[in-house]
């Protein structure tokens, strides 16, 4: 299954992403097993290389790609509902 524009309006894969992004241990692994940085290391020079270049931007979509893959689709349908109703109650 692959990601559509429609699954980034979807609260419960929101809900999923920014969870993954602000786990700063899932997003260090995954820095150093697909050798990005969306960690942010290194010196400002190289970090603003990596955002003019556009490689932060693919870093990102591939992120959101792996969040998407590795755990929105993984998600049991009482679990993804639990996180759209929580989205509505906020």
């Amino acid at each position: 299954m692959s990601l559509s524009p429609t699954h980034l309006l979807d609260p419960a894969f929101v809900r999923c992403l920014q969870a993954a992004a602000g786990n700063g241990e899932l997003v260090a692994n995954y820095d150093r097993l697909r050798g990005t940085n969306l960690s942010r290391r290194g010196a400002p020079i190289e970090l603003e290389i990596d955002r003019a270049s556009g490689r932060l931007d693919a870093d990102i979509k591939g992120f959101i790609d792996f969040v998407h893959e590795a755990i929105y689709t993984r998600l049991e349908p009482q679990a993804l509902a639990q996180l759209r109703n929580h989205e509505r109650s906020e």
